[in-house]
């Protein structure tokens, strides 16, 4: 017989490396307790992915469907799902596929679309590769690096300083230092004098030497 059963922690054994949790079917009797105990229960899931369910707290829990009919085990778990996790299943329509994290914010999540790929760790931190737009960028934190035929090659640091290379241009936007500025050292000095420079030619962070 297979049930609906309520996870409320999970743990990984260690002996056998197994992913076990404690869990309760539906209530019987006039209180909570009275709802039959699955103690140490597996997970049985597919090879190649292993998930721990982040245990219940005041949001709700992990919810499972537990098949009593398998010798040697009260139950296995076959199938677990948790609608705690509705900001990544908002996120996908019929056709596309959603992995994350299992709590307890659920913010890692890969989003595999058509001709898209997307990872994101929260929300200011994400890898996008889409095919069909011919984009792949990157951004994190305000820097944001792009690759893409509609704007070529873009890195920004999110203040206002940025560089384009589209079409055999060079853009930049924001304050220019030439040479370099610390802690990166000068990329272009002379160790002799230059015509139409005065004063010292030796190498100093920051400081382009050259005409």
């Amino acid at each position: 017989m297979a049930e609906l059963l309520d996870i409320g922690a999970a743990r990984l054994d260690a002996k056998t490396n197994t992913v076990l949790v404690q869990a309760k079917s539906a209530q019987i009797g006039s209180t909570p307790d009275d709802a039959p105990g699955f103690d140490d229960t597996p997970i049985f899931g597919q090879l190649g992915v292993t998930a721990v369910p982040f245990g219940k707290d005041d949001r709700g829990n992990a919810q499972a469907i537990g098949d009593e009919n398998v010798p040697g085990h009260n139950a296995v778990i076959t199938s677990v799902r948790d609608v705690r996790a509705s900001q990544v299943v908002q996120e996908i329509a019929p056709g596309e596929t959603g992995i994350h994290s299992t709590g307890p914010d659920f913010d890692a999540v890969a989003l595999f679309k058509k001709q898209l790929l997307a990872l994101m760790v929260g929300n200011d931190c994400a890898i996008v590769m889409d095919r069909e737009n011919k984009r792949f960028s990157i951004s994190c934190f305000g820097l944001h690096f792009e690759m893409s035929e509609a704007n070529g090659v873009v890195f920004t640091d999110g203040q206002g300083a940025t560089t384009q290379l589209k079409g055999g241009v060079n853009s930049q936007m924001g304050q220019i230092v030439l040479g370099g500025r610390n802690p990166v050292a000068p990329v272009c000095y002379s160790p002799t004098p230059v015509v139409g420079v005065t004063g010292s030619t030796v190498p100093a962070l920051g400081v382009f030497i050259g005409v």
